[in-house]
């Protein structure tokens, strides 16, 4: 995986962002109305339901980016193998 540590590096830094943002989702989850919204489609605290919705999407979106990473390292290590044994 020398080839591409770099790419290997971003995607566990995107693994720690994810853990991050979750872990905020989770704390703005239980400080905001949110729940209001869900249940009576009102609330006096609109910012609060936003940062919530955000902080997941972004927790969700660095997951899914960093799986995507991770699977292009994995990938492109094996092609970088199999072309160094058919040098051979």
């Amino acid at each position: 995986m020398s080839y591409f540590e770099r790419v290997n590096k971003i995607s566990n830094i995107l693994f720690c962002v994810f853990g991050l943002f979750f872990i905020l989702t989770i704390i703005f989850f239980s400080t905001s109305s949110f729940s209001e919204i869900l249940r009576y489609n009102f609330t006096n605290d609109l910012r609060g339901a936003m940062i919530t919705v955000i902080s997941f999407m972004i927790s969700l979106f660095s997951l899914v980016l960093g799986i995507t990473l991770k699977c292009l390292v994995k990938d492109s290590d094996e092609t970088i193998q199999l072309i160094a044994t058919r040098i051979k």
